[in-house]
């Protein structure tokens, strides 16, 4: 099951943390001349790609193997289908409940959502692996 554990920050070098920033800011320099170039709805699609996923898969692959890397791009997958849920959400309510109440009602789908395609893609994919049991 996933974990949050702080001193997991002090297990990566600085450099590690700047080739995540790079990564970061390349993508996002690229997003917004996209926009310049094309407008802003366009360049808006492109600020949606997970700026630091290249770095991070990069990293992880080189510390902890493939197998992990490739874990953790099924949850960046599946966490993004996610979010087209909440982006729906928002696009659909915001003028009618307003920007608070949508926030959290866009959340609730996002959670709903994630987690679902997590349980889906563990019972089909993971069985063997799964810690649902």
């Amino acid at each position: 099951m996933p974990a949050v554990d702080p001193k997991e920050v002090t297990r990566h070098s600085w450099q590690d943390y700047l080739v995540r920033f790079g990564f970061g800011a390349g993508i996002s320099l690229v997003a917004g001349l996209i926009g310049l170039k094309f407008g802003p709805v366009v360049g808006g699609i492109f600020l949606g790609f997970p700026a630091i996923l290249p770095a991070s898969l990069t990293l992880i692959q080189k510390k902890e193997g493939r197998g992990q890397a490739s874990i953790d791009s099924e949850g960046a997958v599946l966490g993004a289908i996610a979010m087209v849920a909440f982006a729906t959400a928002l696009w659909i309510w915001v003028a009618h409940l307003g920007v608070v109440v949508t926030l959290l009602v866009a959340l609730v789908a996002w959670v709903v959502l994630a987690v679902a395609l997590y349980a889906l893609v563990v019972a089909t994919l993971h069985r063997e692996t799964s810690p649902l049991g």
